[in-house]
Order: C-alpha cells, then sequence, then structure tokens
C-alpha cells in the first residue's frame, strides 16, 4: 500500500493541493519546501515517477515565469503612461499637426500641411461641405517631397465665402498624369487631454474638433 507522506506532517499540503487553493499563492521557498519534503516521505517501494517530477518542476517554472512577465509588463506599461502623459500635458494650449480628414475654418482661415514621399507635379487641397460637395479648393502647384503647408481662406469655387464651422478636407497629389490621394494633416489647438483607461489610448482635445488619438499628433507647431 503507498504510504501518504502528508498524513504525519501537520500544516503541509501536496502540491497539488496548494496550487488549487483560493487566495493563496505557491513562492519559490514554499515550493522548494513541499518539493523536499514529497521526495523525502515518498514510499520507496513506489518513488515518485521521474516524468511527475520534472510536469511538477516544469508547472511551477511556466506559472511563476508568467506571473513575472506579466508583472514585468505591467510595469513596463505604467512606465510608459505616465512617460506619455506627461509628453501630452506639454501640448495643452499649443497648436498641432494632426493627421485627420477634417479641418475647422475660423477667422483666420483653416491651415494644414501633407508630408509628401515624392515630389509631385501638381498638388491640390480640395474643401467639401456637409453635403459631400466640394466648394474650395487650394491650388499649390508642383510640390518637392516633404511637408506642404497649406491655408484656405474661406473662398469658394462659386465667389462667395464659407461659414465658419467645420469641413472635410482631401489632398490629390498628381505625378505623371496620375492623382494619388495624400493624407491629410490639419492644424489644430489642443485644448486638454484624456488619459486611456486599461487598454485605451490616450487622446487629445483638440478645438472646434473633438478627440483625437495621441498617435495621430505629428507636430507641434
Amino acid at each position: 500500500m503507498q504510504v501518504d507522506p502528508y498524513q504525519n506532517l501537520p500544516g503541509l499540503r501536496s502540491i497539488q493541493d496548494a496550487e488549487t487553493e483560493d487566495n493563496q499563492s505557491l513562492g519559490q521557498d514554499e515550493f522548494l519546501k513541499l518539493m523536499t519534503t514529497q521526495l523525502s516521505n515518498q514510499d520507496p517501494l513506489e518513488p515518485m515517477d521521474n516524468g511527475d517530477f520534472l510536469a511538477q518542476m516544469a508547472q511551477f517554472g511556466t506559472v511563476n515565469g508568467i506571473n513575472e512577465l506579466l508583472t514585468s509588463f505591467d510595469s513596463l506599461s505604467s512606465s510608459l503612461q505616465s512617460s506619455q502623459a506627461l509628453q501630452a500635458s506639454n501640448l495643452i494650449g499649443r497648436d498641432v499637426l494632426v493627421t485627420m480628414d477634417e479641418g475647422y475654418l475660423g477667422s483666420n482661415g483653416m491651415a494644414g500641411a501633407v508630408d509628401l514621399e515624392t515630389s509631385a507635379d501638381n498638388v491640390v487641397v480640395n474643401i467639401y461641405d456637409s453635403n459631400d460637395t466640394v466648394i474650395g479648393r487650394v491650388e499649390l502647384g508642383e510640390q518637392d517631397a516633404g511637408l506642404v503647408a497649406f491655408r484656405w481662406d474661406g473662398s469658394t469655387l462659386d465667389g462667395g465665402t464659407a461659414q465658419a464651422g467645420r469641413y472635410r478636407v482631401e489632398v490629390e497629389a498628381t505625378r505623371y498624369g496620375e492623382a494619388e490621394a495624400q493624407s491629410a494633416m490639419i492644424n489644430a489647438n489642443v485644448s486638454s487631454l484624456v488619459l486611456g483607461g486599461a487598454g485605451q489610448p490616450m487622446q487629445v482635445e483638440l478645438e472646434h474638433l473633438g478627440q483625437v488619438n495621441f498617435s495621430q499628433v505629428n507636430q507641434i507647431q
């Protein structure tokens, strides 16, 4: 008959029981103590199988390693979030270039930019109203590669002036006779920042334009 190594050892329990007990954590010292006791009190006629022994060691090593890795990731995530929050706080009250397809027409017009990877024969900025109709256009002509700024003063194609408000922006760059869509960047003022919750990105609040992800901020003006 197999001897229970724990029947005369009050306070000690098998490794399997220790792992399943709720609200308890098995540290390295406790694990080694239990393992040593189990080996010392096992039935010599029926010793622990090598495979079982190695499986217990591997299980503890895996769980312990994962827990340490998760702890490290949590610490790194908190550190990065704090650093990002500190960096973002310096943006409040400043103008930034943000990747988005909407801009706000104010008393000083609407400003933005486009980052061209290669030179273009012609660059055009089209302005759309809420009905998705082109009402304004900024002709930038031939441009070299790099950051190209633009400003729309509110002049419409029919000779009028657009009212203050939000408008959609599209940028096209023509190369060798073919027009290619480009990502627009809009100049906007940062009014506040919103810290993201668990798994959520940090956001910045833009005056007249609402919230965008912090990652969309490309340049401080």
